[in-house]
């Protein structure tokens, strides 16, 4: 790939970004409200705010949030409600983290430090790692990598950095917990601590990352990746790069860790890499990430999780119907406005690398 080449394919994801913003502005009501969903839970607005921060739509992404304080935010600084069974009982923290991060950076305070207190509260007090589940104040209960992740990310937004610190703590103690590296990654911490290798079988997915298995959940080891990339930059710490190695080693270890809908957490983190060093095996893979990403999008701008190459098995009418023929639903808004998140940041690393001919 030629330097022109790879330039322009960097600017395409930001066209890419940009022409799914316009579908998101066209579906957002004069409170911030999707026009097309009536009533819906956080699952559908978690990730708007960045989405629209991030592209320079500042506008929007204060209705967006105006709409998550008046209608979402609890007074404990919760996020509810919510629908799918994914963040009540599997990554809890998942909409928090992105919520504290998406209103830290428009500077909506009101709404960030309320959403940080009660994430902070998720926190579990002896390994450092977030709940998978609520936890009442002196419950405990079992943690993940992705809810960590993603908290981990928020923390570092917000100018914690002991609290940063402390989820490093956890990655690598899970990552010293791994009875065969080589070969699998567990992802979750009973609440006593122990690692879980053992779960029935349709816990499978979220519990565990098997080397010789094709479309996992990639952000399992990802976000440890890419969390622990930005904390080595806020600190400078060797140790916290060689943490970050390891994630990235057992992900490329796997079968196909590039190409699914979750590989955007580490696609963000290599092109991170390749800003600093400049070696282009990182670029690569981050623009591997981009150009699945680029490829989900649908004629009318929104995004859909998998491409079309990507199809088997996985039931996605949208492919084939305009958005204002389908009846949209949460997961549109959900994919869309975290596929503008990650395209705008691989191209802005990758760019932000490039001295343009």
């Amino acid at each position: 790939m030629t330097t022109t080449e790879q330039i322009s394919l960097e600017r395409q994801c930001l066209e890419t970004a940009r022409r799914g913003v316009e579908w998101l502005l066209k579906q957002q009501a004069s409170d911030g409200s999707w026009k097309a969903l009536d009533k819906a839970p956080i699952d559908a607005y978690y990730k708007a705010a960045w989405a629209f921060n991030i592209t320079g739509q500042g506008a929007a992404a204060e209705k967006a949030l105006t709409y998550v304080k008046n209608n979402l935010l609890q007074s404990d600084g919760d996020l509810l409600p919510r629908n799918d069974q994914w963040y009540i009982n599997v990554h809890y923290q998942y909409q928090n983290g992105w919520i504290v991060t998406g209103a830290q950076k428009q500077g909506r305070y009101d709404v960030s430090t309320s959403a940080l207190k009660f994430l902070l509260s998720q926190q579990d007090p002896s390994h450092g790692g977030f709940y998978s589940q609520r936890a009442g104040p002196g419950e405990r209960k079992r943690s993940d990598t992705m809810s960590s992740g993603i908290a981990g990310i928020a923390c570092l937004a917000t100018g914690q950095l002991d609290a940063a610190r402390r989820v490093a703590e956890y990655f690598q103690k899970i990552a010293d917990m791994q009875p065969e590296p080589k070969a699998r990654f567990y992802l979750t911490l009973d609440p006593e601590g122990r690692l879980v290798t053992n779960f029935p079988e349709d816990e499978t997915f979220w519990r565990v990352i098997d080397t010789q298995q094709k479309d996992q959940c990639w952000y399992a080891v990802g976000l440890p990746f890419t969390f622990v990339t930005l904390l080595h930059q806020a600190t400078g710490e060797k140790r916290y790069a060689d943490l970050a190695n390891w994630y990235l080693d057992f992900q490329l270890r796997c079968l196909n860790p590039w190409d699914g809908g979750s590989s955007g957490k580490a696609g963000w983190g290599c092109s991170i890499l390749y800003r600093v060093t400049g070696e282009e095996w990182y670029r690569d893979i981050a623009l591997r990430v981009a150009k699945n990403q680029i490829n989900t999008q649908l004629p009318d701008g929104s995004f859909v999780w998998r491409s079309p190459d990507q199809q088997t098995g996985y039931d996605n009418t949208a492919l084939n119907v305009e958005s204002h023929q389908r009846k949209l639903t949460n997961d549109d808004f959900d994919v869309t406005c975290e596929f503008i998140v990650w395209l705008t940041l691989i191209a802005s690393n990758l760019l932000g690398r490039n001295v343009v001919p």
